[in-house]
């Protein structure tokens, strides 16, 4: 089964202010981070469900899947066919809380 995968804002903004942050310092590479980061978000249209549950799934009370990317933990729940990548978080900041959830979907 293939499933459409779409990007939430709260995701759309996560990739962009990290893809700045990296541009800071390295132009070249942020670009690079970015096209194969959203290369590895497009591989969940293929059974997104390989991927472990996030950490925190249980504490937000949904099967939220978490996807590693480098330094960064893409993090997505599945829909019937739709994969919401809810967020793009560095693996160093706190996890994800409840109340969090509400202006991603």
């Amino acid at each position: 089964m293939r499933h459409n995968v779409e990007l939430s804002r709260r995701a759309q903004r996560d990739i962009a202010d990290a893809h700045e942050y990296i541009r800071q310092d390295a132009p070249g590479r942020a670009e690079r981070w970015r096209q194969r980061l959203l290369a590895a978000i497009d591989t969940l249209e293929h059974w997104p469900a390989r991927h472990s549950l996030a950490p925190e799934a249980e504490t937000v009370g949904m099967d939220l899947r978490q996807m590693l990317f480098g330094a960064y933990r893409i993090l997505y729940v599945v829909e019937g066919d739709i994969v919401n990548v809810l967020t793009v978080r560095h693996g160093a900041r706190r996890s994800l809380e409840l109340d969090e959830l509400g202006g991603m979907q």
